[in-house]
């Protein structure tokens, strides 16, 4: 499993170094052709990651089921709690 996770980092990292040659060319006479090398290896990065196959090996065909929450979890119950502290620190910002 950490080979297909260092195979995907790697990948990840040519799609940045592509884009890191694609915006970023010198100034100068050969713009052009580093902006053109740039999005030729973010493209390669873009097939290689695409190429990749996903591990299924951990997924399950039953259906997500939602943990119930406590009523202390609730968001009706957490909203005011959190307006008063921001109100509080608005206060005494003051």
């Amino acid at each position: 499993m950490t080979t297909s996770i260092a195979k995907r980092i790697a990948a990840l990292a040519v799609i940045v170094v592509g884009l890191l040659l694609l915006v970023l060319a010198p100034a100068g006479d050969a713009t052009s052709s580093y902006r053109i090398v740039g999005l030729l290896v973010a493209a390669a990065g873009g097939a290689w990651l695409g190429a990749q196959r996903r591990d299924t090996s951990g997924v399950t065909d039953e259906p997500y089921q939602q943990p119930v929450l406590r009523w202390y979890q609730a968001p009706i119950v957490l909203f005011p709690i959190i307006l008063v502290i921001v109100a509080g620190l608005v206060y005494l910002a003051m």
